[in-house]
């Protein structure tokens, strides 16, 4: 029986996450044992910038006879069947939600959609092809939980290059070296990096870029733990004071303690249900 030939590539400075490499060593097993794929493994270490790595990782793709060109980052997981997803779709490319660190609103989803010649839309209602209508009171909710209410497979125009899954004649068309990043006239600011460039080419030479929103790509990052700390007392505070505000406004309409009280819980579990619906259970 033919199986798919997934090549696996892993660009790398020299460390990758535990939980990658558990996750790619078991994919190599169980793939082999139940006949589900046939997995190559090409790691590439060392090379900055990460244009480079992708490209030299394209090279060795087309060196093999493998049907799917796949990677995966050194900081990044994906769930056991995230393989078993992507080759259901039968989308010449393909690839999980991830995040990206925006410096002023946190994690936020990794794609978008082309606003005019050179900038890309930031605003999660303009990301895909059908946007969504976001109001204010929305964007708190996904704030705290960006991935809420974006589900199942959405076209859209650029994403990151983590979990991306590519059919070998699209690999084929593509130029080697499209991986590359846009600099400014003084080459002192990344317009776009070489995963957004890339899916540009791609989709110049006519090809659909698919993301499912249901298949969530873990994304981890050193921090600094004091000030993950402050952070964590600073929410907490104003936590508090709004439920201190909240109950005195409850008293002052009339209700008494108890009363208030039971109203405080009743917010904060449908509060909880909103923002993280899948962990709330009947």
């Amino acid at each position: 029986m033919n199986v798919p030939k997934i090549f696996v590539g892993i660009p790398n400075l020299g460390t990758v996450g535990t939980g990658m490499a558990y996750r790619v060593r078991e994919w190599y097993h169980e793939g082999h044992k139940n006949r589900k794929y046939d997995l190559t493994i090409v790691e590439m270490t060392g090379f900055k910038p990460l244009e480079i790595a992708f490209n030299k990782l394209h090279e060795e793709f087309l060196k093999t006879d493998c049907d799917y060109f796949f990677t995966i980052n050194d900081d990044e997981d994906l769930p056991s069947n995230a393989l078993d997803i992507l080759l259901a779709h039968d989308k010449d490319i393909v690839i999980p939600l991830g995040l990206r660190w925006d410096s002023t609103q946190g994690p936020m989803p990794c794609v978008g959609i082309r606003d005019g010649a050179d900038d890309v839309s930031v605003e999660l209602a303009r990301h895909f092809e059908e946007p969504q209508e976001i109001t204010a009171t929305e964007r708190p909710t996904r704030y705290i939980n960006p991935v809420k209410g974006y589900e199942g497979l959405k076209r859209c125009d650029r994403v990151g290059n983590s979990g991306i899954m590519i059919k070998r004649h699209v690999m084929e068309a593509l130029p080697v070296g499209s991986f590359r990043y846009t600099m400014n006239e003084t080459h002192t600011q990344i317009l776009a990096t070489e995963d957004y460039v890339m899916c540009d080419v791609l989709r110049s030479m006519g090809f659909e870029i698919w993301v499912d929103c249901s298949l969530i790509l873990n994304h981890f990052k050193k921090v600094n733990l004091l000030a993950v700390k402050k952070m964590m007392v600073m929410s907490k505070l104003a936590g508090q004071e709004d439920t201190a505000r909240a109950l005195n406004t409850l008293v002052l309409a009339g209700a008494s303690p108890e009363e208030a009280i039971e109203g405080i819980q009743e917010w904060f579990s449908e509060r909880k249900r909103e923002v993280f619906p899948q962990e709330v259970t009947s």
